[in-house]
């Protein structure tokens, strides 16, 4: 596996940045395992056992609830600390959470199951939400910049062949096991799934420090840090302390715009997002198996569309492809709203996956670009709070919006402000 891996390693690289990238490999597989299990079908399970719209939106909106309470406190503990070890620890605090997944669907009654879900959904996202805030700074440490497009596109090739395999090897699971022992075993191959990845990320071994800044010219940045080191010596008083710990001055730097790009985006994505399954599962009636078979080309559109990311972002740049990719999305939802076959559910996650392969592989990378080295992970925690602050609103408010609206005309709705939101992220200077 180590020699098909080196052909897709940079040549430049050295010895320990190509361990480095075999790990950061090997941690996106193994998320592509869980991603086409657990994470793929627990929405699915919950609906089935009957949760709504508005409980399937609060598992989704669980991330962003404990991101918005925990984002900028990870980032100030985060930002000493070894990358590498913070990454590890988060990891495993939070897929822990997915064994007690194998067990429930036959040990509770469905009525509670539910519930439960939804209160493991919030626990396990308080780590998870540190997790983000370090995994992105090991990423940046790790990775040259020069490097990260590439790393970034082939993660996301490994991830899309992983994610198809997974998917439909669990549609065919559960197929032929009966309910609810088929989603036992899906939930099984997620929890192991989750282990190896957070082994890999535990062997990374950061080999570069960078005192460079990227998409912000030195005279602001030294002007930032001015500022940042002004703060530092203004006086004890409590203010003070809390605007040296979380960098208030970020939200009045240039980065402010990209943290507003960064909120419409995931307000825009997460808007119809709960409305997803309940309408495969309650409005069109599609199996497991076709559920299964939608997510395979959802991700073999993510898997086309990498395969030309790197050539799209030297052309385009980050910011454009990022906004191509939402409007890409736009067409997921506008699909469903004129769905009343399995056949346009289909086509609608082929158009999703291609929005979602452009924008994964780049908006990271936008965000990077924009992000000074000296308090990266200061402003990666307030990225995560805006983006979060997004997906909370969408999450919560997509679901209300469609209880008024009926669900194929809340659908159509939010595929228009995906399209406009992606619209103006391509064309912001």
């Amino acid at each position: 596996m180590s020699f098909r891996l080196i052909s897709i390693l940079p040549p430049q690289a050295t010895l320990q940045e190509k361990k480095n990238f075999y790990h950061f490999y090997a941690d996106v597989i193994w998320f592509g395992v869980l991603n086409g299990s657990a994470i793929s079908f627990l929405a699915v399970y919950a609906t089935r056992i009957g949760a709504n719209a508005q409980q399937i939106g609060l598992i989704n909106a669980a991330p962003a609830v404990m991101a918005l309470l925990f984002s900028l406190p990870f980032g100030a503990w985060i930002e000493p600390q070894s990358k590498r070890r913070a990454t590890f620890i988060t990891a495993f605090l939070m897929r822990i959470f997915y064994f007690p997944l194998i067990l429930i669907p036959s040990r509770l009654p469905y009525e509670i199951q539910v519930p439960l879900i939804m209160v493991m959904a919030f626990l396990m996202n308080i780590p998870a939400t540190g997790l983000g805030v370090a995994f992105n700074a090991l990423f940046a440490e790790a990775i040259t910049i020069k490097d990260r497009a590439q790393i970034a596109g082939v993660r996301n090739v490994f991830f899309a062949i992983v994610s198809i395999i997974t998917s439909l090897t669990c549609g065919y699971i559960l197929n032929h096991f009966a309910f609810p022992v088929g989603y036992q075993l899906v939930f099984a191959i997620g929890f192991v799934s989750a282990a190896l990845s957070t082994l890999h990320l535990g062997l990374i071994r950061p080999a570069i420090q960078e005192n460079s800044t990227f998409g912000i010219n030195t005279e602001v940045a030294q002007d930032f840090q001015r500022k940042v080191n002004c703060k530092k010596g203004a006086g004890t008083s409590i203010f003070s302390n809390l605007n040296n710990h979380l960098h208030l001055e970020i939200i009045k730097s240039p980065f402010r715009s990209v943290l507003w790009m960064m909120f419409s985006f995931h307000f825009a994505q997460y808007l119809p997002l709960p409305l997803f399954p309940v309408f495969a599962v309650k409005v069109l009636e599609v199996s497991d198996q076709l559920i299964s078979i939608a997510n395979a080309i959802f991700f073999l559109a993510m898997l086309v569309i990498s395969s030309q990311v790197s050539t799209l972002v030297s052309k385009f740049g980050n910011q454009k492809i990022t906004g191509l990719g939402l409007i890409f999305l736009a067409g997921y939802p506008f699909i469903l709203s004129i769905s009343y076959n399995p056949l346009p559910y289909l086509a609608a996650h082929l158009l999703g996956g291609t929005g979602w392969g452009l924008a994964s592989s780049t908006m990271f990378n936008f965000v990077l670009e924009k992000a000074p080295s000296e308090t990266r992970s200061a402003h990666l925690a307030w990225f995560n709070l805006f983006a979060n602050a997004g997906i909370l609103s969408g999450s919560l408010l997509g679901p209300w919006i469609s209880s008024l609206t009926g669900i194929r005309w809340a659908l159509l709705l939010f595929a228009v402000f995906r399209f406009w939101s992606g619209l103006n992220i391509v064309r912001w200077k």
